[in-house]
């Protein structure tokens, strides 16, 4: 809202989600899976995941248990991955989400 002269203030809305910085899986029972905490704030939440060179791994959605490090049954390589996180906002629309640090590392 802002006023005659042009101050004011403007809202946003901050949702707080997290994420383990790298996950594990190699049968240990401890980091097993990469997933998203915080997805309960969103509306259809849905979190795509990509190799370093932008190709699509695979897209979770808050039914999904998270990402266990595997392609098609097939173990990935380690190193790096990147994400994105979608929602839909308050008119429908398909939207990405800001200010969201998006790589993290799988290990074995």
């Amino acid at each position: 809202m802002h006023d005659n002269n042009g101050s004011g203030e403007d809202v946003l809305d901050i949702a707080v989600v997290g994420y383990v910085p790298f996950f594990t899986p190699n049968g240990d029972g401890a980091n097993e899976d990469w997933h998203l905490l915080g997805l309960e704030f969103f509306d259809e939440p849905l979190i795509s995941i990509f190799d370093r060179y932008g190709k699509m791994i695979v897209q979770l959605t808050t039914d999904s248990p998270g990402w266990d490090g595997t392609r098609n049954g097939k173990q990935l390589p380690i190193t790096d991955y990147w994400f994105t996180l979608t929602y839909l906002n308050e008119n429908g629309n398909r939207v990405e989400a800001e200010f969201l640090q998006s790589n993290f590392s799988l290990r074995r």
